[in-house]
């Protein structure tokens, strides 16, 4: 009776133990499948600077700088020291552009979208049409992001224009004081009145010329015949002081009376045949013309020293960190 007891106990004991390891089989699988492994943890981003708390990182910076290099065609700097400066200065300007956006954000400044379109529309001006997306990518720019640099231009002009411009005044006695001291810089010397024609051979310059001397319309003559951007405006080359033309321009017009018809004269852009309209004589300019020149100077200077205070100031006042030796990671 005894041994049969043992014998179930047995049984029952080596069960048990079987029950427990299939558990404990089951359990590993289990936990093993729907468990995720922990993942390594992600580099942390390297930055070149910190402003307030907002990073600048070697990427956004690489970024930047690359294409202030294309655009400006900023030469290959002869010495890793000079580099170093080049990269450190640029840093500066992006520290500098950072601290002003805050600024404006901070003092509710927005630029809406109105703003920005006549803003492009006046920029997309000075390219002729359908180049300007070929110039952008020149400098490895996308039209979005474009947009996105004129926006934050636009902000900042509207920061300084309240911060800066808005308290700048330049009174008249300001004005007369600077007039009177400095009216060397007003005196106006020999000017002429002229117009062109420029061909491409000197056979046909002297034949038109021979239909000018004959009383033909110098400015429709130019406007028919004429290669040179100024034929749709009748060759009229404006008013102008010598020096300011090419040096062919000069040992002519300055050198013929008002209504004269010039002789052919070759230059690198062809052949040319001038009328002299007008000869201004040397004066001095009165105070009233160049009012506004010297309101301008005055305020430019006014507004560069009040700026640079200014943000000095912000600098001042902001937690700014850099990271200099970050920089060496970039090209």
């Amino acid at each position: 009776m005894k041994a049969g007891l043992s014998n179930v106990m047995k049984r029952i004991f080596l069960g048990s133990l079987i029950a427990i390891a299939a558990a404990a089989v089951v359990a590993v699988v289990y936990f093993g499948l729907t468990h995720e492994v922990p993942k390594p943890k992600a580099p942390k981003v390297k930055l070149v600077a910190e402003v307030n708390g907002k990073p600048i990182t070697v990427e956004f910076f690489n970024e930047k700088y690359s294409r202030f290099t294309l655009r400006f065609h900023v030469p290959v700097a002869e010495s890793p020291s000079s580099a170093s400066e080049l990269k450190l200065g640029f840093l500066n300007k992006l520290i500098e552009t950072e601290l002003l956006l805050q600024e404006a954000q901070l003092r509710g400044l927005t630029v809406n979208e109105e703003e920005l379109d006549r803003e492009i529309s006046q920029l997309k001006e000075d390219y002729p049409k359908d180049t300007l997306n070929e110039a952008l990518e020149r400098i490895g720019l996308k039209l979005e992001e474009w947009k996105e640099d004129r926006k934050e231009k636009l902000l900042i002009d509207k920061l300084i224009q309240r911060e800066i411009d808005s308290v700048i005044h330049v009174s008249d006695d300001e004005i007369r004081d600077y007039y009177n001291a400095n009216r060397d810089q007003f005196q106006q010397p020999l000017m002429v009145h002229a117009r062109q024609i420029v061909v491409a051979t000197e056979e046909e310059a002297n034949a038109l010329r021979t239909r000018l001397i004959r009383g033909e319309d110098f400015a429709e003559v130019a406007r028919l015949h004429s290669l040179s951007p100024d034929a749709e405006s009748g060759g009229d080359l404006g008013v102008f002081a010598k020096g300011q033309m090419p040096e062919e321009f000069d040992d002519v017009v300055f050198r013929y009376r008002v209504g004269s018809i010039s002789s052919v004269v070759k230059s690198p852009y062809g052949y040319h045949i001038f009328k002299v309209e007008d000869r201004i004589r040397p004066r001095l300019r009165g105070i009233e013309e160049v009012r506004d020149e010297i309101a301008a100077g005055i305020f430019q200077g006014r507004q560069e020293a009040f700026f640079k205070e200014w943000l000095d100031s912000l600098k001042k006042q902001a937690k700014i960190v850099i990271y200099p030796e970050n920089l060496e990671d970039i090209p």
